[in-house]
């Protein structure tokens, strides 16, 4: 039992849950449903509307290298969010606030590099911290003693 005073590592107050596993299920808590669900949301719609999102986020008309990088990105935030239903949890979280802090790092890198993408860049790289920060936090909770 945490400090929290709840027995699930992972409950965040107010966030929908999938049903408690019994014992014939491995006895397993449940994980909190709405991060993969926003994740796998974005991600479909980096891969299945990268124009839009190119236009929205840097305020430019689409390219085929921009296109192609959030097919990528898409692609990335739906494996990683069907890893947060299957991984075990330390690894879900863990591992994808880790793959979440080097995002960041290197879309500041390129906002800093390339002037047409900054300003897209630096907002994927502001995005993709909050996850990192987010994903952090819920580990130490979690996994802290």
């Amino acid at each position: 039992m945490s400090s929290r005073g709840s027995a699930d590592p992972l409950h965040l107050p107010g966030l929908q849950q999938e049903p408690r596993r019994g014992p014939q299920h491995g006895g397993r808590p449940a994980r909190p449903v709405a991060p993969d669900l926003l994740r796998a949301a974005w991600g479909a719609t980096c891969l299945l509307a990268p124009d839009a999102v190119q236009r929205a986020m840097s305020g430019h008309d689409p390219d085929v290298r921009g296109r192609r990088v959030l097919r990528v990105l898409g692609a990335r935030h739906l494996v990683q969010a069907a890893g947060g239903r299957v991984l075990p949890p330390r690894l879900a979280v863990g591992g994808g606030a880790a793959v979440d802090g080097i995002h960041s790092a290197t879309a500041l890198a390129l906002g800093l590099l390339d002037v047409r993408r900054r300003r897209a860049a630096l907002v994927d790289a502001v995005v993709a911290g909050a996850w990192c920060a987010w994903g952090a936090a819920r580990y130490r909770r979690a996994f802290s003693g």
